[in-house]
Parts: structure tokens; sequence; C-alpha cells
């Protein structure tokens, strides 16, 4: 009797295992008009591509978009910006970090947090004064709109 109730115990753990490996985590797919879409639940008839997610804190995974991770890696060793954090508690930290790998622009934003953000600029225009650097990065879109974010000392300050 003990001998049977090891096997199914055996074997009832052995299932959860097998559960949990095939278990779906995140995954993207793009809808008929062209929408990307991350979830656990994709509908039937879609093909999907399982991704991974990173903990933006401790760096560990991989990123939500790893297409644009790819294509930005190389990118940041070349950058112009310096590696200069603001004086921020974790909590701030996380916030900024988890709007730059969302792709959102906050104010505040470090010019390497928008980098990380939004990608390489098409032009960044400065100015010098004794206020300190100005910069208005310019963003070209898909779409043929700009997208014009300004920067006092380096940080986001408006968006246009």
């Amino acid at each position: 009797m003990v001998v049977n109730m090891k096997r199914i115990a055996l074997l009832f753990a052995a299932l959860i295992c097998a559960q949990i490996t095939h278990a779906g985590g995140i995954k993207k797919w793009t809808d008929s008009e062209g929408n990307v879409h991350f979830g656990d639940a994709p509908p039937p008839t879609q093909t999907t591509k399982r991704v991974q997610v990173r903990d933006p804190a401790t760096g560990n995974g991989s990123m939500v978009k790893p297409d644009l991770l790819m294509s930005r890696k190389t990118e940041r060793r070349k950058s112009h910006i310096s590696d200069k954090e603001p004086d921020r508690d974790y909590g701030e930290r996380l916030r900024y970090r988890n709007a730059a790998v969302k792709g959102e622009v906050l104010m505040g934003m470090t010019a390497k947090e928008l980098e990380r953000s939004q990608g390489k600029p098409a032009k960044i225009n400065r100015s010098q004064g004794k206020w300190g650097e100005s910069e208005q990065w310019v963003f070209e879109r898909p779409d043929g709109t700009r997208d014009l974010i300004y920067l006092e000392n380096g940080e986001v300050t408006a968006r246009n």
C-alpha cells in the first residue's frame, strides 16, 4: 500500500512538472490589422512567438521587446550619453526603468532612459547657456510625423 502511494505521489509530481514546463509564459502575436499584442492567452487562430520577460530592476531574463533590444544594444555602446544617473530611491529607479521598457516618456527621465525608451533620435539640436545645456530630440515616426522631446541638463522637461 505504501509503495502504491509513493508511485501515485511520484506520478502526480511528474504530471505537475510537465504542466509547468509546458505552461505558456508571455506570447507575442500580430492581429489582422497589423497591431502587435502581448499576453498569455492569444486567440487560437493566431501563430505566436514566445517572449521572455525581464525584470527591469534586476536585469534578469530578456526584454519584452527582444527585436528592439538587439537593434539598440550596439547603439548604446556607441552612445553619446553619459552613464551618470540622478540620485533616486529604488522605487523611482524602478518606475523610470519600467517606463523605458514599455516605450513611455516621463518627465524627469534621463537622456539614457529616453534613448532606451524611444531609440536614437533622428536629430539632436543643442544650445548652451548660463542655465546649462538644452536639447531638442527629434524623432521621425513611420507615419511621417515628428515627435519633439526637450531636455534641460540631461533630463526630460517637455514633449511636443
